[in-house]
């Protein structure tokens, strides 16, 4: 199993999950918008968010509670962790309260300087559902392209989603700091992706 490093994301630390996340998890649970696009939507009680919490530690994820002070704010993650071919996937959410602070954003830049740096990982990706425009918008603003569509790509609540794929590879983000490019969204395609969840 891997276990999640101590992480700075600007005053904020990232730190692994532990059974004292309890009523932090409830409370996602409880938001209609994380609910709506994330698996802890599902920890309605304290046996099943102990669950999730423990599922939060696999051999191919990385997971961390965005800790703001002493308080767990929000989530970030990197899933479906494949080292030989250098790819993972990065997940999130943000406790309503804490929103359109930069809380997320930053997280993720933080994330994204430990699997390029220490992971040595060379394309991380962004998967989120149609409807989710607020994933998107930061996928975006960190600059990772759209790759297009993935049609029915996993089952929610019985039924089939369809979820937008970005990706931003280490050479991009070395260009983009390099020339001080602005990072702009591209139109989605199709793509061919594994059928899977995303990781939100």
């Amino acid at each position: 199993m891997r276990q999640a490093p101590l992480l700075t994301s600007g005053h904020n630390l990232l730190r692994p999950w532990t059974s004292g996340d309890l009523d932090f998890v409830l409370a996602a649970a409880r938001d209609p918008q994380i609910s709506r696009f994330s698996s802890v939507g599902l920890a309605t009680n304290a046996v099943e968010a102990l669950r999730w919490i423990s599922s939060r530690t696999a051999s191919d994820r990385l997971d961390w509670v965005i800790d703001g002070s002493g308080d767990p704010i929000g989530r970030v993650s990197l899933a479906y962790i494949n080292p030989e071919d250098g790819v993972a996937e990065i997940g999130y959410w943000v406790l309503p309260a804490h929103r359109r602070r930069g809380v997320a954003t930053t997280a993720v830049a933080a994330v994204e300087e430990h699997a390029y740096g220490s992971m040595r990982l060379r394309r991380l990706v962004i998967r989120h559902e149609l409807e989710n425009s607020a994933s998107c918008a930061l996928a975006n603003s960190r600059g990772y392209q759209a790759e297009g569509t993935q049609r029915a790509a996993f089952v929610r609540r019985g039924e089939p989603r369809d979820l937008h794929v970005h990706a931003l590879l280490a050479t991009d983000l070395v260009a983009q700091e390099a020339h001080g490019e602005a990072r702009g969204r591209q139109a989605p395609g199709r793509t061919g992706q594994p059928a899977r969840p995303p990781t939100e």
